[in-house]
C-alpha cells in the first residue's frame, strides 16, 4: 500500500481512506477491466461500418488501451481466476466482450470479408494476442502505441481475410471514415 501511495502521489493514510487493503484495490482495477474494451466495441458497433474495418479499429483500439494501462491485464485475470464467485460480474463482462467481438467476426464471414473461421476461438486468440501485447510494451519500447496497434490490427484483420480481399483497402477505409 505504502508504495501504491507513492506511485499515485497521496500519503498511504489516504490511500486507506478509499481502499481498506491491497484486495479493495486488486478488486476495484478487477471491476473496471472490462469496461474500457466494451465501450470501445459498443462504440465501434454502433459507428457501423464494415466487419475487417469494425476488427481492425477494436484491436488497434484495444491493443492502445492496454499499452495505456498501468497495471498488469494479466494480473488482473489471474485474480478474477481465483475468486470466480467474487469476481462474477467481471467474468460476465468478459463473455459480453467476446460474444460482441465473436458477433463482428459471424457478420464479416457473413458478408464474405473474412474466411470461415470459429468465431468465438478467433475472438479469444485476438483478445489473448491484444493482452500479450502489453506484456512486451511494458518492458520498454520505443514504437508508440499507435504504432503498434496499426501493425497487429493489419496483422489480424489480413489473416481473417478472404481471397481476394486487401488489408490496404482495408486501411483506406478505416482512415476515410473515421
Amino acid at each position: 500500500m505504502s508504495r501504491l501511495a507513492a506511485e499515485v502521489g497521496l500519503k498511504q493514510s489516504s490511500l486507506y481512506y478509499y481502499f481498506p487493503n491491497r484486495d479493495a484495490v486488486v478488486a476495484a482495477l478487477v471491476a473496471q477491466a472490462n469496461i474500457v474494451p466494451l465501450e470501445l466495441v459498443d462504440r465501434i458497433i454502433a459507428d457501423g461500418g464494415s466487419a475487417a474495418s469494425s476488427v481492425y479499429r477494436f484491436v488497434r483500439g484495444d491493443v492502445e488501451g492496454l499499452c495505456a494501462l498501468p497495471f498488469d491485464i494479466n494480473e488482473i485475470h489471474r485474480v478474477a481466476m481465483r475468486d470466480r464467485d467474487r469476481f462474477a460480474e467481471y467474468w460476465r463482462e468478459r463473455g459480453r466482450l467476446e460474444r460482441r467481438l465473436a458477433s463482428l467476426i459471424s457478420n464479416g464471414m457473413d458478408a464474405g470479408e473474412f474466411r470461415v473461421v470459429d468465431p468465438r476461438l478467433t475472438a479469444l486468440t485476438i483478445l489473448a494476442n491484444d493482452e500479450g501485447v502489453q506484456n512486451w510494451f511494458r518492458l520498454g519500447t520505443t514504437r508508440k502505441p499507435r504504432v503498434i496497434g496499426d501493425a497487429v490490427a493489419a496483422m489480424v484483420v489480413g489473416g481473417l481475410l478472404a481471397a481476394g480481399r486487401s488489408v490496404e483497402d482495408v486501411i483506406d477505409e478505416v482512415s476515410t471514415l473515421y
